[in-house]
């Protein structure tokens, strides 16, 4: 669609949904995914200063669909009453709003009244006395002496470039520079737009820039994740310590969490997905997953080296009993999100990256756990004296 549109000049295609619209204007203020607000007094100045934002921001990977919100663009009639040529004529500020109120605006004169509705009957010049600035300029002005004298010898009249449309928020004039973002990560992206603007544009006093959007929604979203990550962690570690009741074999378990990351990262990169908040809740999800692989090992792991005293005799019996249930876990996670990681209907931008991140994480973990987290607890147990290695 939008190679077929570029053929049209002078105009901007934005591709949207009306639902979509109406929650990007409720989040943003303008129906646009992300948007610069350039906050300022003077119109003319905001938009200049949108249009360097835009073309500073056009060139960067992943940044599409730039479009400066303009308010100028809308030609309107300039009546401008000169008070020191009213006062030569004696003509009264009010007397003359008035006639110009009434002569091309229309001004109600009386009402007339049809059942129980009632209407204004308006008095207005016609048509062929109204419609250029010259035959404006003449219309008669009372004088204060009885007179009469033209408009044009009182105000200077003229055709301007006024305002379209004016933003506000914060009872604060702006302007607004929107655009989206298609394959690319959101962080990063707008990371490098707002170093790029901040190097290549100098706002004046009285003015400010916000970026807004989706990217708030990121921000906001961000933040909560980097508490319940953490926050997560230190419960696996917790619950992770009142299972072996041992530091040793917790940290060796706890190890293994960043198997989730390889494995999380591995599958958005083969795959192409960015990374998002959706696929960081992944993390959460796979942290569970190989906290639950490292106890079924660990623990039957020390239960045959009491057993038999024997290292790797143990680490074998292990493998072997417990690939069944850890394959198991591992089908079951991943069968059961293959369909929403192979979507691509409506809503699949959010919960593909999760479901890939997990899907590709799950079997990655179970290598690892299978492999590294053997080595790791081999290496934690060999000097053990009791036993046989």
């Amino acid at each position: 669609m939008q190679d077929s549109l570029n053929v049209y000049p002078g105009i901007i295609f934005a591709f949207s949904q009306p639902i979509q619209d109406n929650v990007e204007e409720y989040v943003a203020g303008v129906k646009s995914v992300l948007v610069i607000k350039i906050f300022g007094h003077d119109l003319h100045e905001l938009e200049t200063l949108a249009d360097q934002t835009a073309e500073t921001i056009r060139d960067i990977r992943g940044v599409e669909d730039v479009n400066v919100f303009r308010s100028i663009g809308l030609p309107e009639l300039q009546i401008k009453l000169e008070e020191s040529r009213m006062a030569s004529y004696a003509v009264s500020m009010a007397e003359a709003q008035a006639v110009v109120e009434m002569a091309i605006g229309g001004k109600a004169a009386s009402s007339f009244y049809e059942d129980e509705r009632t209407f204004d009957i308006m008095v207005r010049f016609q048509k062929d006395f109204r419609d250029d600035e010259d035959k404006i300029g003449n219309i008669l002005i009372p004088t204060m002496d009885g007179k009469q004298v033209p408009l044009k010898e009182i105000a200077d009249i003229n055709f301007i470039t006024g305002p379209a449309f004016i933003y506000r928020e914060g009872s604060s004039r702006y302007i607004g520079v929107g655009f989206s973002i298609r394959d690319r990560d959101l962080g990063s992206t707008i990371a490098e737009a707002q170093k790029k603007v901040n190097e290549n544009i100098t706002l004046g006093a009285g003015h400010k820039m916000v970026w807004a959007g989706e990217f708030e929604s990121q921000q906001r979203a961000t933040s909560r994740l980097m508490v319940i990550v953490p926050a997560a962690l230190l419960l696996i570690l917790f619950l992770l310590y009142m299972n072996f009741r041992t530091v040793k074999d917790t940290l060796i378990a706890a190890s293994a969490m960043p198997y989730a990351f390889i494995g999380g990262f591995l599958s958005l990169w083969f795959t192409g997905t960015v990374f998002g908040i959706s696929a960081g809740i992944g993390f959460i999800i796979l942290f569970g997953i190989v906290s639950i692989d490292s106890i079924l090992l660990i623990a039957l792991m020390k239960k045959r080296m009491q057993q038999t005293h024997n290292l790797r005799i143990a680490i074998n019996d292990a493998i072997r009993q417990r690939v069944r249930p850890v394959l198991m876990i591992a089908l079951m996670g991943s069968m059961g999100l293959l369909p929403a990681a192979l979507s691509n209907g409506m809503g699949s931008e959010v919960q593909k990256p999760l479901a890939i991140m997990i899907v590709g994480g799950i079997l990655t973990c179970m290598i690892l756990s299978f492999t590294v987290l053997l080595q790791v607890f081999y290496f934690a147990y060999r000097r053990e004296k009791h036993l046989k290695k």
